[in-house]
């Protein structure tokens, strides 16, 4: 269940910030397994959903958008990212549309496993409880649970049906924005398979896709892979080992130069996914 502050500071680090919005039915601590893997260098804030102490009609994409600028104000600064995961994604995406004027140049938006446009999760949201697991299950944008269907009801749906409301009638449209845009894909995930992604990217006009194993809620489920396409997409990979220089004596080389450096190529694209923006 949802509990505690809006605002969690899940590791006090460095200077580069990792910003997270969580995905429907998530909670800030959802990135606490992600948060494991950060290294020093980093600092990483969650935001805690309006969901668990709201009442009356949910939020809809504009206010959480809005009601997340308020709470991450000091903290949507850069250099850093903020990355937000399945309905996260399109809350940040709203986010960077909505407050463009205050983006800071050097804050990059990751979309991971961002919804697909449109209205099908808000078609999930009119379902009856056991209808409503089951289907969520059959997309993977629930976590597994060994825990008594009654329960995983009374514990995770509440905030799975405000959040899937969240999303309306029409969905959300997926834009170019201002800031540089990089999506992030699970090769397995049935709710945002490969080839949607790669739609989008087209859409968004994204920098670059990369590509986790696992399914929709790779974030959780496979934290140290899901660091590792992060630490690319902020360009800390470790630098390409620098070519020799040549002796002021020494003839032309008539080799051919390298023609790529290690960590700029794009990650490929699973088999079906189409092609594959460039990343920066």
């Amino acid at each position: 269940m949802r509990t505690g502050p809006d605002r969690l500071v899940l590791r006090e680090g460095g200077p580069y910030r990792l910003v997270c919005l969580p995905y429907a039915g998530g909670s800030a601590r959802s990135f606490t397994r992600l948060v494991r893997q950060v290294t020093e260098d980093w600092t990483v804030v969650a935001a805690q959903p309006p969901a668990a102490h709201a009442h009356g009609t949910p939020p809809d994409l504009d206010e959480l958008a809005d009601f997340y600028a308020d709470l991450l104000a000091t903290d949507l600064a850069g250099p850093g990212i903020v990355l937000g995961h399945s309905l996260g994604a399109a809350v940040a995406h709203r986010m960077a549309q909505r407050h463009a004027a205050n983006w800071p140049a050097d804050l990059r938006l990751v979309l991971s496993a961002p919804p697909r446009p449109g209205p099908p999760g808000y078609a999930l949201a009119g379902l009856d409880d056991h209808s409503l697991l089951s289907a969520a299950r059959a997309r993977g944008i629930v976590p597994e649970l060994e825990l008594p269907d009654e329960l995983v009801i009374r514990l995770l749906l509440p905030g799975l049906r405000r959040d899937l409301a969240a999303l309306g009638g029409a969905g959300w449209t997926p834009e170019p924005v201002s800031p540089p845009v990089h999506l992030l894909g699970g090769i397995d995930d049935v709710a945002c398979p490969p080839a949607v992604l790669t739609e989008l990217a087209d859409q968004l006009a994204a920098r670059g896709t990369r590509w986790v194993p696992g399914g929709h809620l790779f974030v959780m489920d496979q934290p140290e892979a899901t660091y590792a396409a992060l630490r690319k997409i902020a360009g800390c990979a470790p630098p390409a080992r620098p070519r020799p220089t040549a002796l002021p004596t020494a003839a032309p080389s008539t080799a051919a130069p390298p023609t790529a450096v290690a960590g700029t190529a794009s990650t490929p694209a699973p088999a079906g996914a189409g092609p594959t923006p460039a990343v920066d």
